[in-house]
């Protein structure tokens, strides 16, 4: 069989270069294993392939140049000259195989296994910027994203954490990125229109101390949160507006069955004082006396009647309430009671107004129910919504701190309850309130 030194010059150079290209992956995947730290027989075989390869082809050149220039050959080098060239190739086949087939399987171990560089790599791709760094600032771990900002931001590379966070929270803006806030969480708004907040906390494990600072991009949240002081500065206003509206509502129709009573009264009784006096100075009678009587009579009973209906102009301001709250898409209705009994108590009506506004404006509501009882000379009320908000706790506003006033100054008390609806429990004395 044909030996090594026996083959023509070109099939000498191919394997020689074979054995070059062999030499080089098993030393890339010794340096893999190696660096990737696996337990030291996964580093046997690549290293004996690799001395095994790097000893033939260093002879086998040294070789091929003495045989060609007609000197002696070593020991070493003539053995391995003239063994049979398929043994050199069968080599070469092996060390492939193994070659390939390491690349293959450590591929494999890297998508499937958590490594150095898979946590890195993992890190790396976070939308979010991370640093891990100990007591004194230096940096064990960051990513690609934290280097970023933190440059983009400072001007200066992140080489200490407490040195970047310093100017983090010193930072007024700069290069067209606006600062946001001036709390302990720095935000800032960057040229490109997103919004960066920089969190700093520190960790402790096994016992020892380190620090971890993240930078979250908040756009979207403070973008919402921009909108929704909008929609609570608007609401505000609504509320103001829907309650002035109720105020004007009441005292208009207060003012318009007064002034229709004033005006019915001096037309009455400016017809009967011209008529007795026509009798009584000018003697030029229209009537009879006994005519005058009736008409004095009559005009009596009409300001005795209009007496008390000026103790019934809540009654139509609570009907004028009603078909408020019907206008703006709440029904009200009564337990227990009916809404000319509740009309006799100033109080229960404002109790009852602000009860609907907050429920129109807050919980939603399309529905109040006010049930009303009275046992011994005092009136126990119940203001119910079903507002499809879930509402736990109430701050009270200047509108029901006004009630609560007026009715602890009357002798009674109020109460607010949450849960499955939000409830106005109102305890009065009749006698105070009615």
């Amino acid at each position: 069989m044909i030996s090594f030194l026996q083959c023509n010059p070109i099939t000498r150079a191919i394997i020689i270069s074979l054995l070059i290209a062999a030499f080089t992956g098993l030393l890339f995947l010794l340096i893999i294993r190696w660096t990737s730290k696996r337990r030291p027989c996964s580093c046997l075989i690549p290293a004996l392939l690799v001395l095994t390869v790097g000893i033939i082809w260093g002879a086998l050149i040294d070789a091929q140049n003495n045989f060609d220039l007609g000197l002696s050959l070593s020991f070493i080098g003539e053995w391995l000259g003239n063994l049979p060239w398929v043994l050199h190739v069968l080599l070469l086949l092996v060390s492939g195989i193994y070659c390939g087939f390491g690349f293959w399987r450590e591929r494999i171990i890297a998508k499937r296994e958590i490594t150095r560089d898979s946590i890195r790599e993992a890190l790396d791709n976070l939308p979010r910027g991370l640093c891990f760094s100990d007591g004194k600032g230096i940096p064990l771990l960051t990513n690609r994203r934290m280097y970023q900002l933190a440059e983009e931001a400072t001007g200066r590379l992140c080489r200490n954490a407490e040195e970047m966070w310093q100017g983090l929270s010193e930072l007024e803006g700069q290069k067209g990125i606006e600062r946001l806030n001036k709390e302990n969480t720095p935000t800032f708004r960057w040229t490109d229109g997103n919004v960066w907040q920089f969190y700093r906390t520190e960790l402790t494990l096994q016992n020892r101390r380190y620090i971890q600072t993240t930078a979250t991009d908040i756009t979207r949240l403070y973008t919402l949160t921009e909108e929704l002081e909008k929609n609570n500065a608007a609401l505000d206003k609504q509320y103001k507006r829907l309650k002035n509206l109720l105020n004007e509502i009441v005292q208009i129709t207060q003012e318009e069955a007064i002034l229709a009573s004033k005006v019915k009264i001096h037309k009455e009784l400016g017809e009967c004082l011209l008529a007795a006096r026509r009798y009584l100075i000018l003697k030029q009678p229209e009537k009879g006396i006994f005519e005058l009587f009736q008409q004095w009579q009559e005009v009596i009973r009409f300001m005795e009647s209009t007496l008390k209906e000026e103790k019934k102009t809540s009654d139509y301001a609570m009907r004028e309430l009603i078909e408020a709250a019907e206008a703006l898409g709440c029904t009200i209705i009564f337990e227990g009671s009916t809404q000319e009994d509740a009309g006799h108590y100033p109080i229960l009506k404002n109790a009852i107004r602000e009860a609907m506004t907050n429920a129109i404006r807050h919980a939603g509501a399309n529905e109040l129910t006010v049930h009303m009882d009275i046992e011994d000379n005092t009136l126990y009320a119940v203001m119910k919504d079903n507002g499809n908000r879930l509402i736990t706790s109430i701050s009270e506003g200047s509108g029901l701190s006004t009630l609560r006033s007026r009715i602890e100054q009357a002798g009674g008390n109020m109460e607010i309850r949450c849960g499955g609806g939000v409830e106005l429990h109102i305890k009065l004395p009749v006698k105070e309130v009615s």
